[in-house]
C-alpha cells in the first residue's frame, strides 16, 4: 500500500545515518592514495583511492569514527629528479602556459630527467665506464643529489622551487580526487 511506502521513505528521511550501525566508541584510521609529487596518480593510485575509500565508508557504516588520512612522499632523490630537470629544460613553463594539469607538468619532467639521465649513462658507458659507474657519474644524478642535499639544508631557491612544484602538483591531485569522489579528513606530508 501507499502509505507503507510513504511511512517507510518517512522514517529514512527522518532517521540521521539511516543504515548505519549506531556508533561504538572506536576510531581507526584508514591511510591510503600516498602518492609522490614528481608525477601524476596511476592506477595502482587509483586502486589504493578506491580501495581505502571503500574501506572507510564500510567503517563508519559500522559505527566506527574514521578518520581518513593521506601520506604524501614530498621529499626525496625522486622530487629532485623532477625540480632538476623542470630547472634545465623547463623554461619556466607553468601548468596554465602548458595547459596541464599541475601533476601532469610536473610529471613530464620527470620523465625528462630519465630520459636525459639514460643518455649521459650511454655516454659515459660508450667513454668507457661501466654501467654502474656511469648510473652513479652522470651529471644530471650528481647535480640531483647536490639538490636533495641543499633542500635538506634550506637552501632557499630550491626550497622555493620544491614548494612551487608541490603546490602545482596538489593542485592536480586535488582535482583527480575530487573526480574520483574521494576525500580525506588529513594529509601528511613525509617532509614534516
Amino acid at each position: 500500500a501507499d502509505n507503507v511506502w510513504l511511512s517507510t521513505l518517512e522514517h529514512i528521511l527522518n532517521t540521521p545515518k539511516y543504515g548505519f550501525a549506531a556508533d561504538n566508541g572506536e576510531k581507526v584510521m584508514v591511510e591510503y592514495s600516498s602518492p609522490n609529487t614528481n608525477k601524476p596518480l596511476h592506477l595502482g593510485h587509483l586502486r589504493n583511492n578506491f580501495l581505502g575509500y571503500s574501506v572507510s565508508r564500510i567503517l563508519e557504516a559500522y559505527g566506527y569514527d574514521v578518520m581518513k588520512v593521506n601520506l604524501v612522499n614530498d621529499r626525496g632523490i625522486h622530487i629532485c629528479k623532477s625540480m632538476l630537470a623542470y630547472q634545465k629544460f623547463g623554461n619556466s613553463e607553468t601548468p596554465e602556459s602548458a595547459k596541464m594539469k599541475g601533476d601532469h607538468l610536473i610529471g613530464k619532467y620527470y620523465v625528462v630527467f630519465d630520459q636525459e639521465y639514460k643518455k649521459e649513462i650511454a655516454d659515459l658507458v660508450n667513454q668507457g665506464q661501466s654501467e654502474d659507474e656511469a648510473k652513479k657519474n652522470a651529471p644530471l644524478i650528481v647535480e640531483a643529489q647536490q639538490m636533495l642535499k641543499k633542500w635538506e639544508e634550506g637552501d632557499e631557491d630550491v626550497v622555493s622551487l620544491w614548494k612551487q612544484m608541490n603546490e602545482w602538483v596538489y593542485e592536480g591531485f586535488d582535482q583527480t580526487y575530487k573526480q574520483m569522489g574521494v576525500a580525506f579528513d588529513k594529509m601528511y606530508k613525509e617532509s614534516n
